[in-house]
């Protein structure tokens, strides 16, 4: 075990879970403040999905020239500059241009624990730590709409809630300098002649097992993402009570990965993203119909899926998992830019109601894939 590795990607993703998510509950109040739409609203969220491709993709050739600690610093640092100047934008075409910052800085901040707890985690305890990893970014999404309702309560500007969760990135730069850090973060050893080899030998599985993850992550982000504004039109809750709701979903995301990082499960990783994405899609459905209190829930059941699905992918390679977790976050930022574009479009012509009805097409993409990964690729990567 290489505890300082654990640390910092705990840390890190906590920095990655609240940055992210503090922005679903200010969404209404920005494009109220810069009267727009909801289509153009999900630019927002959009752009910052296409920098996120952008960081996900060039972080292969960053982490060949410098070490992990160093692009995970230059990662928080423009996530610090970012979320200053998103509070700053007297209108909304320089938010964006933030958002499009944001969105490269986040990249970068969320990989490097995705590659640093299986390098440092024994193999009996990879999967738990994993589900622990991802148990943080349950936490940071349940403080940021109690973060976003707490600022706009004492302040009323949602500005200033950007600015008071920059302490997070700033935290994560001081403990990386510590001296546990020092000498343990080194380049990758790779050298050209095996990358290439690795590279075209894994692309097809590689991209296969991104695209399962990034389905399920579509649905996961959307209900996230849109719960507070779906309450608000469908429901007619106000701020604080929407911002609740977000509450509700994040502290069952982080009881399911709790449970996960705390009991090994006696049958596979497959079954058991089987029934995630299953449970998942019906959720949302009852959400939608019955009572959003589901929606929340969705959390619950699809908390263990992307923690699990890494796992899943350091086992299949193990020598190459820099590259695997790169395609894995550069195909999340491709389907979140596809999903808030969808969404943000549905809602404008039929509803946000309808646009939910997303969800569970993903996660029955995700399932499918699940179940035929082994079946594809099992003469080279059982």
């Amino acid at each position: 075990m290489i505890w300082p590795y654990i640390l910092i990607s705990y840390l890190s993703l906590f920095v990655f879970g609240l940055c992210d998510n503090v922005r679903g509950p200010l969404f209404p109040e920005i494009m109220k403040t810069f009267a727009v739409s909801d289509s153009v609203g999900s630019m927002m969220y959009a752009l910052s999905s296409i920098s996120g491709f952008i960081s996900s993709y060039m972080a292969r050739h960053l982490l060949r020239r410098y070490d992990r600690r160093t692009v995970l610093q230059g990662g928080a640092v423009a996530l610090i500059i970012s979320m200053i100047g998103m509070a700053a934008a007297p209108m909304f075409g320089l938010f964006l241009a933030f958002s499009f910052c944001f969105g490269l800085s986040l990249g970068i901040v969320g990989l490097i624990p995705n590659i640093l707890v299986p390098l440092g985690a024994s193999d009996k305890r990879k999967q738990q730590l994993l589900a622990g990893l991802h148990a943080m970014y349950g936490v940071a999404s349940l403080c940021s709409p109690l973060l976003a309702a707490a600022v706009q309560l004492a302040t009323g500007n949602w500005r200033w809630t950007f600015v008071i969760a920059t302490v997070a990135p700033i935290s994560l730069i001081l403990y990386s300098i510590h001296d546990s850090h020092r000498d343990l973060h080194k380049k990758s050893e790779v050298t050209a002649e095996t990358h290439k080899h690795n590279r075209k030998m894994n692309l097809k599985p590689q991209l296969f097992l991104a695209l399962m993850v990034s389905f399920c992550v579509a649905a996961e982000i959307m209900v996230s993402s849109r719960l507070a504004l779906y309450t608000r039109r469908e429901l007619n809750y106000d701020m604080e009570k929407s911002s609740l709701y977000v509450s509700y979903f994040f502290v069952c995301m982080l009881i399911g990965r709790s449970m996960f990082a705390l009991v090994k499960f006696p049958t596979s990783i497959r079954n058991q993203l089987s029934i995630s994405a299953i449970a998942s899609a019906i959720f949302i459905m009852l959400g939608t119909h019955i009572h959003p209190i589901f929606l929340a829930l969705v959390g619950f059941t699809v908390a263990p899926f992307y923690p699990m699905s890494i796992s899943w992918i350091s086992s299949k390679f193990p020598h190459d998992l820099d590259t695997a977790v790169s395609y894995m976050m550069t195909t999340d930022s491709v389907m979140l830019v596809v999903m808030h574009l969808a969404v943000g479009k549905i809602t404008d012509v039929s509803g946000i109601k309808n646009a939910l009805y997303l969800g569970p097409f993903f996660l029955i993409v995700s399932l499918i894939l699940v179940n035929t990964f082994e079946t594809l690729f099992e003469k080279k990567h059982s």
